[in-house]
């Protein structure tokens, strides 16, 4: 007797509890159809709580606007706190999941790159240095913007440029260094990115030195003084230079000037 007494009781508890399942899984189907939020009320949490929280959520989402706003809930008021809640959807995103910041910056960083690196190419077109317009575009645009304007001046973009023992140097910009030497005293590269970074980095502590025109950046022409040069020669090198250097560069008020 008390063995069928248990079948009972347990055939009822498990009816229960199959019952109860079915009735949760239908309510959160419920919830995703038409944004239903009565599942919480299944929550094991007293209600008292649950009011609580809705009411700091509440509070929390109103001090986000200014006080004229709080001064009373109608619909215009309400209106302005969904496209408040709306705009908040992105960066809510970017919170809950840091990587889609950095993926959507680097994406960023990645299209104004490819905007650079198309200008550059479209100046250079066929010339040997089209073949490391991504690498200089992937630099400052003032560095970018003096790299192709040099290099137009010194060698139309590689096609006047050193050799050593018949192999290409690489150097378009007519720069004078320690890496392996021509007998001219010009530097020889290994290969592309050997020169747009070795170049790139004097280039780019000129200007943060504060050479950042043309006509400060003629110590690359001349050194420390201009004395040895004609000022036709020094007139018409950062004329030459300045062509290109304010079509690429962004600063509109040193273009201006």
């Amino acid at each position: 007797m008390k063995t069928e007494n248990h079948r009972k009781n347990q055939f009822k508890k498990e009816n229960r509890e199959h019952r109860l399942r079915k009735k949760r899984r239908s309510i959160r189907r419920r919830a995703k159809v038409d944004g239903s939020i009565e599942f919480i009320e299944m929550s094991p949490l007293p209600r008292k709580n649950i009011i609580l929280a809705r009411m700091l959520a509440l509070v929390f989402f109103l001090l986000l606007f200014n006080s004229s706003q709080l001064q009373s809930l109608s619909g215009s008021c309400w209106h302005s706190f969904e496209n408040g809640m709306s705009k908040m959807k992105p960066f809510y995103s970017q919170l809950t999941n840091p990587r889609n910041f950095f993926a959507g910056r680097k994406k960023e960083e990645k299209k104004a790159d490819s905007v650079l690196a198309r200008k550059i190419k479209k100046i250079v077109k066929n010339a040997p240095m089209r073949a490391m317009a991504d690498d200089i575009a992937n630099r400052d645009k003032r560095v970018a913007a003096f790299m192709v304007g040099i290099a137009m001046k010194e060698s139309k973009f590689g096609t006047y440029s050193p050799k050593k023992d018949g192999a290409e140097c690489y150097n378009y910009w007519g720069y004078r260094g320690k890496e392996n030497t021509t007998r001219s005293g010009y530097s020889c590269f290994d290969n592309p990115k050997h020169a747009v970074r070795v170049v790139g980095d004097r280039i780019e502590r000129l200007v943060k030195d504060g050479l950042v025109t043309p006509e400060q950046m003629i110590v690359w022409k001349c050194g420390r003084t201009c004395a040895g040069h004609s000022p036709e020669s020094v007139d018409k090198w950062i004329k030459d230079v300045s062509i290109h250097y304010y079509q690429l560069s962004l600063d509109k008020e040193v273009a201006k000037k």
